[in-house]
């Protein structure tokens, strides 16, 4: 995770500017005049742009990304944010795997020992967090898109990753069942997350 954790000086408009991404078209550049074209143009609500950008949903110059068309179906919006909040605050889902259930003061706490912030950007940090937990859903369904980590280290220091085998195939009574194990992997280049995760499951087939 971002120790630069970006955050909305107010979440008021928050939910309501989620709501219009999903009924408006694809902007080329999800900007300033988008969100004004929207109907929000305080200044509080600047932020969402760096927040989006954040949370995997548009690129540098911010255009929009796969997970911004997929969020923009509404159906399936609120699953997508939770995908993208497990991801983009990793180490914080890494701490605490209910972490969207935490109340703000924790969340506050949690931030500043993380970030090294103000109590009272650490507070922000929180309850921007709060405030996009209370609007997606964390169903174990939805399956985040995996990358590999930028970090290259040598073979001898990095974890190996649990491959797949061919299924295994048992036959009764002329009924013929295959098992197959897959392992969805975070969307981060913390390395150490996937060293816990790897870790976890040698204990668990042990």
């Amino acid at each position: 995770m971002n120790a630069e954790v970006p955050y909305l000086m107010s979440v008021t408009n928050l939910h309501k500017i989620l709501d219009a991404i999903q009924k408006a078209g694809t902007p080329e550049a999800f900007g300033l005049d988008f969100l004004k074209d929207l109907g929000f143009t305080s200044s509080n609500d600047r932020g969402v742009i760096k927040l989006f950008k954040y949370l995997g949903l548009l690129d540098t110059t911010g255009k929009p990304l796969t997970p911004y068309r997929e969020f923009m179906d509404s159906s399936k919006a609120k699953s997508v944010l939770g995908g993208r909040l497990r991801a983009s605050y990793d180490d914080l889902f890494l701490a605490d795997k209910e972490a969207n259930n935490q109340n703000a003061a924790k969340l506050k706490g949690w931030f500043k020992t993380k970030t090294g912030a103000s109590e009272a950007v650490a507070e922000k940090m929180a309850t921007t967090f709060k405030s996009l937990a209370s609007y997606a859903t964390f169903d174990p369904a939805s399956v985040v898109e995996a990358v590999k980590p930028t970090s290259v280290l040598p073979d001898s220091e990095v974890e190996k990753p649990v491959v797949p085998t061919a299924p295994e195939a048992k036959e009764v009574r002329g009924f013929t069942f295959a098992y197959r194990n897959e392992v969805h992997l975070p969307d981060t280049t913390n390395i150490d997350t996937y060293r816990a995760i790897f870790r976890a499951l040698r204990e668990e087939l042990a």
